[in-house]
């Protein structure tokens, strides 16, 4: 009955029996199965089906509720007990940002490896919020970070990893083509290229004198993938809007020129998340600890 009861938030969570019978490791009929045999040992319907989405009944949600908590003390209660032997052993799985991933992440795992040889890793990487923080340990995002910014309601813990300032930048033969924009409201006229993920929509802000400007850029090119910004700015596509880190090489040999060099642009911010525990696996703990001094050092090298 235990088996079908934590199998049944994982559907409330995800709204989908074929997701949370995954994330369960069991099939989508399996899972299916379950919930109909506990609805029938409880004598009630537990969750409302549609093509679209599964939602929960009224005593649906009431067991939810009620079970939802006391499954989180059960994971903290299994987890203290595996602590106990002190082990670097087990998964870690984490979501992160393409370009993190290919900066750090690598770089970081495979070293974490050679001296935790008993720890495995199961990386995802996606430039969107993992919606389920249940199937990963670590989540690592990227946003865009101004004035009077205000991050959105979670119920994750976050530790800023990184920040670098944001450099809106073209090729050269795009400004000879177009001319340069002098104010950011000129960017309007502009191609603009940009990743939602990364500077939050087709809003760009920037600062002058304490005055903040955000300017809705036009919509030439959208993509979650900073690397492939870059390289349509690069070929003259438009002006694209970049961690400086990025394009550090490119705007020293002059394949890309900074625009609007009198404002203060926004800055671009690693974050780390995950779920607040009573108890982190010690393999979590450790990797957690490492990450974040490693990110530090890895970025006082290359500058």
């Amino acid at each position: 009955m235990l088996d079908k009861i934590v199998y049944f938030l994982h559907v409330v969570r995800t709204g989908s029996f074929s997701v949370a019978a995954r994330q369960y490791g069991i099939s989508a009929s399996a899972g299916s199965r379950w919930i109909i045999e506990l609805e029938e040992a409880m004598g009630i319907s537990l969750l409302k089906r549609s093509t679209r989405k599964v939602v929960p009944t009224q005593a649906g949600l009431r067991l939810y509720e009620r079970f939802n908590q006391v499954n989180s003390e059960i994971d903290d209660i299994f987890t203290e007990i595996q602590n106990l032997g002190n082990d670097d052993r087990g998964i870690i799985r984490i979501a992160t940002t393409p370009l993190f991933a290919k900066d750090f992440l690598g770089r970081i795992v495979g070293e974490y490896l050679q001296a935790h040889p008993h720890v495995t890793f199961r990386v995802i990487e996606t430039a969107f919020d993992m919606d389920h923080i249940d199937e990963i340990d670590f989540a690592i995002r990227a946003c865009a970070v101004y004035q009077g910014f205000q991050e959105k309601d979670s119920l994750l813990v976050k530790r800023s990893l990184l920040r670098f300032p944001l450099k809106a930048c073209c090729s050269p033969s795009y400004i000879e083509r177009f001319s340069k924009p002098e104010f950011p409201v000129d960017l309007r006229k502009h191609n603009c290229l940009y990743a939602s993920t990364l500077v939050g929509g087709n809003k760009w802000v920037f600062e002058r004198d304490g005055e903040s400007t955000t300017v809705n850029i036009t919509q030439t090119v959208e993509v979650e993938d900073s690397q492939f910004i870059k390289t349509v700015a690069l070929n003259g596509g438009g002006i694209g809007y970049l961690p400086v880190t990025l394009i550090r090489d490119e705007l020293e040999n002059g394949s890309l020129v900074p625009v609007l060099e009198n404002y203060t642009n926004s800055e671009f911010e690693f974050s780390l998340y995950f779920r607040p525990r009573k108890q982190m696996p010690v393999r979590c703990v450790n990797f957690k600890d490492y990450l974040i001094r490693r990110v530090r050092e890895i970025s006082e090298e290359s500058e």
